[in-house]
């Protein structure tokens, strides 16, 4: 199997970056990527968010620990001081640090080494490092945009075949 570039030969993407230190006091900011304009929420080490719901968040990255609700996002990641429990609608998600409650991942979802999950898991894609621990109930759900770009399932190998024509009387 081919891997993409950038993609260590497991398949596994390597874990994301730690975010850019910030700037020294009395320097000149640089100019920001496109990246910097998305909605995104950092829970930092130490810091406990709990209670209601977050949607329409982008990116959520968890160093503390969260209680809630996350809708409709795109990016979910906890690390390894992370904590997250409850209910988790995201397009992605890699998991450092803990998850206890539902996850539904409609692209992919990536369990680190350090990684625990547990609970209710949906996911399009499922990939765990060794070392990783997940329990709970797991179900793989189709990817992309519905049922029409699933393909048609493959003919069963163990099936009769079928009765040619001419065999009927």
């Amino acid at each position: 199997m081919a891997t993409k570039p950038g993609f260590p030969a497991t398949g596994i993407p390597p874990a994301p970056a730690p975010a850019a230190p910030s700037l020294r006091p009395g320097a000149a900011p640089a100019t920001r990527p496109a990246q910097a304009d998305r909605r995104a929420l950092t829970v930092g080490r130490g810091i406990a968010l709990s209670g209601g719901a977050i949607s329409d968040c982008e990116r959520l990255e968890v160093h503390g620990t969260v209680e809630v609700s996350l809708n409709h996002a795109l990016e979910l990641s906890i690390a390894e001081s992370g904590v997250f429990r409850g209910e988790a609608e995201i397009e992605e998600a890699d998991i450092s640090g803990a998850f206890d409650g539902a996850i539904t991942a409609k692209t992919r979802l990536v369990v680190r080494a350090t990684g625990r999950l547990s609970g209710t898991i949906r996911c399009a894609r499922l990939m765990v490092e060794e070392g990783a621990q997940v329990s709970g109930r797991i179900e793989m759900i189709p990817s992309g945009p519905g049922p029409a770009a699933i393909a048609p399932a493959a003919p069963d190998p163990f099936a009769a075949p079928a009765e040619p024509a001419f065999a009927r009387g």
